[in-house]
């Protein structure tokens, strides 16, 4: 009887113990959630020219880019406001799970199905290449359902239905973004109020030479040397090959009574 009465007030305090701790984690979920969206929302803002730009440019959003521009700081913004509330956090968790649903499905679709790929978004984040964007969305997504289940996890019925939910959301979703990705495609090619996409990386950045003058000029290039001329030293070229060293040759002509004379800098 002892040991019996002893586990009866054991595994309630266990129990509660457990239940206290998920609840806490769906919290520090929710703060993260915060803290991310409210970043982006705000790295968004104070760069919003280039944001536009982008969305403008991309392969998927281009013919909605001011609705989408502005309805995601909308939506981020809306749902940090969901988050701070006890009441409505389970409302803001549900669609921390949806943008960040979409965001995956937007890169997935951008490195399989795109024609290119374009920049990704400031902040932080435009370290990671889309891969690594990818996944830090998806782990952002089981995040969220964890987050979501743990609300649940008292109501096996509820947390049933959650789940059937969160399947019936993340399919109407992927059909979304593959209806804006045609339709977007349709308004550009077909039906196009004279907007265009910039060259993607038209320059790429090879090396980088310290030429300590500002006196040289670009004379010409074979393969992976590149010569240049020197206003202030005509008989000068100097080469440079994959930028790592400097050699310098005097050019001898044959004839000597030819005038040079440097033009005004």
């Amino acid at each position: 009887m002892w040991r019996k009465s002893t586990l009866d007030i054991v595994i309630p305090l266990l129990k509660s113990y457990y239940e206290k701790k998920l609840t806490q984690l769906a919290i520090w979920i929710a703060y993260f959630f915060i803290l991310l969206f409210c970043y982006a929302a705000i790295s968004k803002i104070f760069d919003f020219e280039n944001f536009q730009v982008q969305i403008a440019q991309s392969p998927l959003l281009s013919a909605y880019a001011i609705i989408i521009t502005y309805g995601i700081l909308f939506l981020e913004l809306l749902v940090c406001f969901f988050l701070i509330f006890d009441k409505t956090r389970f409302i803001g968790l549900y669609g921390s799970y949806i943008l960040m649903l979409l965001f995956s499905i937007y890169i997935y679709l951008i490195l399989n199905y795109s024609e290119f790929i374009p920049c990704s978004c400031g902040g932080i984040l435009e370290k990671m290449d889309w891969q690594t964007h990818l996944i830090f969305n998806l782990i952002c997504v089981l995040v969220a359902v964890v987050a979501l289940s743990i609300n649940t996890y008292a109501n096996h019925k509820k947390q049933g239905k959650l789940f059937f939910s969160l399947l019936i959301t993340a399919g109407l979703c992927i059909t979304a973004m593959l209806i804006m990705y045609q339709k977007s495609e349709y308004i550009l090619k077909k039906d196009n109020g004279f907007q265009r996409r910039f060259l993607q990386h038209p320059i790429l950045k090879n090396g980088t030479y310290d030429l300590k003058l500002n006196s040289y000029y670009f004379a010409g290039f074979s393969g992976d040397t590149l010569y240049l001329g020197n206003y202030t030293a005509p008989f000068s070229l100097t080469k440079i090959t994959n930028f790592t060293g400097m050699e310098r040759k005097n050019l001898q002509l044959n004839r000597t009574d030819i005038n040079f004379r440097v033009p005004p800098t």
